[in-house]
């Protein structure tokens, strides 16, 4: 070997590299030999190793390593002094010196005798010094996992070519090894509970969460019914062998088969992120929306991503999180494929839309705790999820806040709220969609602040904003130019000197009114280009329907959403209070219109009272039901579309607004039903009482309207939109109930009636009057002639009396199957709506949309 001595020195301090040691690692992790607390640096960056002839530095990092201006492609032979950038151009700098003892002086290691009694077994040893980074230091791991020393558990370059060689992922290189677990014959659980054999202190993992079983050489693993499901290579089992190198995951522990042992590995979010290649069409393949979107992050990095109206944020978002894949393309996390793994990996991403996804008329506190039970295994106790919403609320300041009603927090303190809903399951990816968006500068820099802090902490943060007076708070921007092509990536600092302006603004002037493809090509021929160095974009349908990942059974979560539902009710007091208003207002209006349902007794004289009544009656109830539902769903759209990615069931969350609104329905229709008919009953009851069969046929109308409504908050995409549509579907309704234009008999609108909740519901109080017998309906006498009846022959008695109606008639049977026509109704409304919800589900789901041939 060479008797030549390394020294490395950089603002981490200054270390000389131990002659006989096989391999010395420089990079972020903690048990690395030189550690470098830089987001910039992925946990194992440079690998120098001692040659014959001197000292060989090879880069084995996500990020990369720059020399000379140059990416460093291969292995560099180190003579004399040479200076290294990591992660990117302007990243970290390194000098590693190469020479002879005889060329230094004794004084540069506190003298000859000094330099064998600094460090036990490590002549020349310097300890670093502590970073005096722009950045404070950051941990890579939590205090509680058991570290191994670098030359003993830390990544090997032949161990990782081993898993690679295997097919399986980077977890030496990507995730924390924590312990070992040796095989025995039998069964071995793992879960949260302490009875397990392999305990795991993860809230999305359940009690008895599922079991390793050891026959022999035989290896299988079994779920146990869990709420999240076991994973095995990334795929989702129900049983499975294992074999050497196979990989278990449950929640964000992974377990790898390595000999007779079970390596175990967190994923603390020190983990690299890449988007390779990214290309997006519109649907049926015209328009191409995003063009080769190329960029890799390292673990615990804050990314910026900015550009001007049309650039593609809100595409690369959707790609990036696999709501809308890309249609060619890979997004990798910590080495492996989103959108081949994502039933697995979406546990991990946390999203925050435009949108708040919060009901602001709920405490902080409250708003957690229904969303804590919506996203936990149902065997996390109260005790449990209340520990980890008080968690929650600490790291993000929240805690003086948590019996604050949403709707009065403010914009900054109310963004926070909705960042905490998502860091409840402890994701390692973190996107936000404009969280500054109407903020103020301060809390604009609030905001951010609070993303530096989450990033620092353990966590991927990629943030779409328009916003730019915080950018240089990231550790990466990202400029889009219009048609969704990369104008810039790489540090902040150096984003305008490279576009040559002075502010944002004029950049993105200067983007709007240059091809998107030009400014993607300057950038490439640009040294902060980074070229992709992994294995060619892929371009392939992604699976058709993914695993449910429900936490709780969908019984359970129709309790929870009914639950929340009337929480949000009580709580929202104007709505409240108008609830409770509109049947005494509206069953005044009937009220006010004199008449009775009786018999005239008279052939020529009909009641036109009894139809007015009733008419108005169903009017009102329509109103009444639709008012109750129209904006239900739509006002939830962005919480609705989160809490679907995350595992809630579509016909649990209609089933709650159905149970809800049909307990406002019936509660409305009591005093509606009393007041609007008081006194005025008609004499023969058809079941058991009069008051009870004409209460009924209004629940029935406010019932099924209210599922219209149902329908048409899934069908609209802005609350706006629901009143006009509100008016027109009443006045529709109000010509179908054939209280005011004959239905029966009519072609055409006879038919198109049958779907109208009105028709069924003044049908049923119709029958309830008889009200062929009050408006003298199809009676009819025979023509006479000399005095004597002419046989077949027949006129109506009264020639302004409508024809007959069959739905009318005063017969029990009758007034059943108006009741059970109309509520078939409303099941065949809410059908409709919950097709219409399924718009809104993750495009993952689904078949991607299909490139152009030429692409």
């Amino acid at each position: 070997m060479s008797t030549a001595v390394l020294r490395i020195s950089s603002e981490a301090g200054q270390v000389i590299v131990p002659t006989g040691q096989p391999r010395f690692i420089i990079g972020r992790a903690r048990n690395a030999d030189y550690v470098i607390a830089d987001s910039r640096v992925s946990r194992q960056h440079l690998m120098i190793e001692e040659t014959p002839d001197g000292w060989a530095v090879r880069d084995v990092s996500s990020n990369g390593t720059w020399l000379g201006g140059q990416r460093m492609l291969q292995t560099v032979e180190v003579r004399g002094e040479t200076l290294f950038r990591l992660g990117t151009p302007t990243g970290p700098e390194v000098t590693i010196l190469s020479e002879f003892p005889s060329q230094r002086s004794p004084y540069d290691y506190g003298g000859d005798a000094d330099m064998q009694t600094m460090l036990p077994n490590q002549a020349g040893y310097i300890p670093p010094r502590s970073p005096g980074a722009n950045r404070p230091t950051r941990p890579t791991r939590g205090d509680d996992l058991d570290y191994q020393d670098a030359r003993s558990g830390g990544y090997r370059q032949d161990d990782y070519a081993q898993a690679e060689q295997s097919g399986h992922t980077r977890l030496d290189r990507e995730h924390e090894r924590s312990k070992t677990y040796p095989l025995r014959q039998g069964t071995m659980t793992i879960g949260r509970g302490r009875d397990n054999d392999i305990t795991i202190t993860d809230l999305l993992a359940s009690r008895h969460h599922a079991q390793v079983s050891v026959r022999g050489n035989n290896i299988e693993l079994v779920d146990l019914d869990s709420a999240n499901g076991s994973f095995l290579n990334g795929k989702r089992v129900q049983r499975g062998r294992v074999g050497q190198g196979d990989v278990i995951a449950v929640g964000h522990h992974v377990f790898q088969l390595e000999g007779n042992l079970l390596v175990e590995y967190v994923d603390s979010g020190d983990v690299s992120f890449e988007a390779d290649g990214l290309n997006v069409w519109a649907p049926g393949g015209g328009k191409q929306l995003m063009h080769d979107m190329t960029f890799r992050l390292p673990g615990r990095a804050l990314l910026g991503v900015v550009g001007p109206s049309g650039a593609g944020k809100s595409t690369l978002l959707n790609a990036l999180t696999g709501f809308r894949p890309a249609d060619k393309g890979t997004v990798r996390y910590a080495g492996r494929d989103l959108y081949d793994e994502y039933d697995e990996l979406r546990r991990r991403i946390g999203y925050v839309p435009q949108d708040d996804i919060l009901h602001t008329s709920l405490t902080v506190r409250k708003a957690l705790e229904l969303g804590a039970e919506l996203r936990f295994p149902p065997d996390v106790t109260p005790t449990e999820r209340s520990a980890r919403i008080d968690e929650v609320l600490g790291e993000l300041g929240l805690t003086q806040h948590a019996n604050t009603v949403v709707s009065r927090l403010s914009g900054g303190q109310r963004k926070r709220t909705s960042v905490a809903l998502e860091l409840l399951t402890r994701p390692t990816l973190l996107y936000l969609d404009e969280p500054t968006s109407g903020l103020d500068p301060g809390m604009d820099l609030n905001v951010m602040e609070s993303l530096r802090k989450l990033a620092d902490d353990g966590r991927t943060v990629i943030v779409v904003t328009h916003s730019v007076l915080q950018l240089d708070l990231c550790d990466y921007v990202l400029v889009l130019a219009p048609g969704g092509y990369v104008a810039y990536f790489g540090p902040p600092q150096d984003a305008l000197p490279f576009f040559g302006e002075s502010n944002y603004p004029r950049v993105f002037r200067g983007l709007e009114a240059t091809p998107g493809a030009e400014s993607a090509a300057t950038f490439r021929q640009s040294r902060h280009y980074v070229p992709s160095a992994v294995t060619a974009p892929s371009a392939r349908p992604a699976p058709e329907e993914l695993p449910s990942i429900r936490q709780q059974s969908v019984g359970k979560q129709l309790i929870t959403l009914s639950r929340r539902t009337f929480a949000v009710i009580a709580s929202d007091k104007g709505y409240l209070r108008l609830s409770i208003a509109l049947p005494f207002v509206l069953g005044a209006i009937p009220l006010a219109i004199g008449g009775d349902f009786k018999d005239t007794n008279d052939n020529f004289t009909p009641n036109s009272d009894a139809p007015t009544i009733v008419l108005i009656m169903v009017l009102c109830a329509c109103f009444m039901g639709m008012s109750n539902s129209i904006r239900e769903i739509v006002k939830e759209r962005e919480i609705y579309r989160r809490e679907r990615a995350i595992g809630l069931s579509r016909g649990a969350y209609v089933g709650s607004k159905v149970v809800v609104l049909g307990a406002i329905s019936a509660l409305q229709s009591i005093p509606f039903t009393i007041i609007a008919i008081g006194t005025r009953l008609p004499p023969d009851a058809l079941l058991v009482n009069t008051l009870l069969e004409f209460m009924l046929a209004v629940f029935v109308v406010l019932f099924a309207s209210a599922m219209v409504g149902l329908m048409i908050s899934a069908l609209v995409d802005n609350a706006d939109k629901t009143m006009p549509l509100m008016v027109v579907v009443t006045m529709i309704q109000l010509v179908f109930s054939a209280g005011i234009v004959p239905v029966s008999g009519t072609p055409g609108l006879q038919q198109v009636a049958v779907i109208s909740p009105a028709r069924w519901g003044y049908a049923a109080m119709a029958s309830v009057g008889d009200f062929n017998l009050l408006t003298k309906a199809g009676l009819k006498r025979p023509e006479t002639k000399n005095g004597k009846p002419v046989a077949g022959s027949e006129v109506p008695v009264n020639p302004r009396a409508p024809e007959r109606d069959a739905l009318f008639d005063h017969t029990a049977k009758q007034y059943v199957t108006d009741v059970g026509v109309g509520l078939l109704g409303a099941a065949v409304f809410i059908g409709i709506a919950s097709r219409l919800l399924r718009r809104l589900d993750p495009k993952s789901n689904k078949k991607r949309a299909k490139a152009p041939a030429s692409a």
